[in-house]
């Protein structure tokens, strides 16, 4: 599949998809909901799972060309190195990956090859305090950018857990939020939130002044219903998970309409090989897809992230895998 938006701007072509469900152990993700790129072409993909499946709490470690499953991390529960309700994830300039957990009121602290480290936070509404923090990025200064949904704010710690400054509050205006989630870094410094219940993308400058918004709610072109994920590639062009519209949409740097993705996925490789690993039990839940079709699309997106290659991968949490675009032109 080949998408081109009518201006021209870019086209995109489908590459693959990698992951499926999988319990803790198995190869694959179980209702991933961030994906995060660390050096070398490594993917660090958080999996929240079900409330009533905790043993999938956990974060996959792979590479993204050749697919190689490195291992896993991380499990549910409240001591060092668990998680009870794991939101976001980020890797710092050092290599280190920075995990949100909603229900904990925490950030734990990992080593690239998953060691545990250290965590900070607690609940409140204070500088420095969290209610159900979610999205998390890294700024150019190396500071950590925390969503911090519940009390409609964005806060930035340095990378030792030390507070430094926030913005926002509860509203629907310039700068205001609806429970935010997810968050992210253009080029230039700006920062950029989905405020999820206010069913829009704020853009504001690394301090926090407000400088535009995209989209407003709705199921049309340019509209959103819930959107949880965004990220900019070198060209500005702006990409959100459209939670609610089951679908990925592109804006220009101005906040234009570009284009949208509803999902194009194959069988992942992981995937092949668990079929060819029991064929006649997963032929048979493959005759029970109601189509082919509806098999690629996305269902309930939540994360977006672009590679230095152009890459766009979308976490396509409720299929359990990443689809992976690619940037053709611009």
């Amino acid at each position: 599949m080949t998408s081109q938006s009518p201006t021209s701007i870019a086209e995109y072509s489908y590459v693959k998809t990698i992951g499926n469900a999988a319990a803790p152990g198995q190869i694959g993700f179980r209702n991933p909901v961030d994906v995060a790129l660390g050096k070398g072409g490594l993917l660090y993909v958080l999996s929240h799972a079900a409330e009533n499946s905790p043993s999938g709490k956990r974060i996959a470690k792979c590479t993204f060309d050749e697919e190689h499953f490195l291992g896993e991390f991380g499990s549910f529960g409240a001591e060092d190195g668990q998680f009870t309700w794991p939101n976001s994830l980020a890797v710092g300039e050092e290599g280190n990956i920075y995990v949100t957990d909603e229900w904990l009121h925490r950030v734990s602290v990992f080593d690239p090859d998953g060691l545990f480290l250290r965590h900070w936070g607690s609940q409140g509404n204070g500088p420095g305090q969290w209610n159900r923090p979610a999205g998390i990025t890294v700024d150019q200064a190396g500071n950590l950018l925390v969503v911090d949904s519940m009390n409609h704010r964005i806060q930035k710690y340095s990378r030792e857990g030390q507070f430094l400054t926030q913005w926002g509050g509860p509203g629907d205006k310039p700068g205001e939020f609806n429970i935010p989630w997810g968050i992210t870094v253009d080029d230039l410094g700006n920062v950029l939130v989905a405020d999820w219940r206010n069913d829009r993308i704020q853009k504001f400058t690394a301090d926090g002044a407000f400088l535009m918004q995209v989209g407003v709610s709705g199921s049309g072109a340019g509209q959103f219903h819930r959107p949880s994920g965004v990220a900019v590639d070198r060209d500005g062009l702006i990409y959100v998970t459209d939670w609610g519209n089951d679908r990925l949409q592109v804006f220009g740097p101005e906040g234009r309409f570009v284009t949208m993705f509803l999902g194009d996925a194959g069988m992942s490789r992981w995937g092949e090989e668990r079929l060819s690993s029991n064929p006649e039990n997963m032929l048979g839940q493959r005759a029970q897809a109601k189509s082919p079709d509806r098999e690629k699309q996305f269902v309930q997106p939540t994360a977006v992230e672009i590679d230095q290659a152009g890459r766009i991968i979308v976490v396509d949490s409720a299929r359990h895998r990443l689809q992976i675009y690619q940037k053709v032109t611009a």
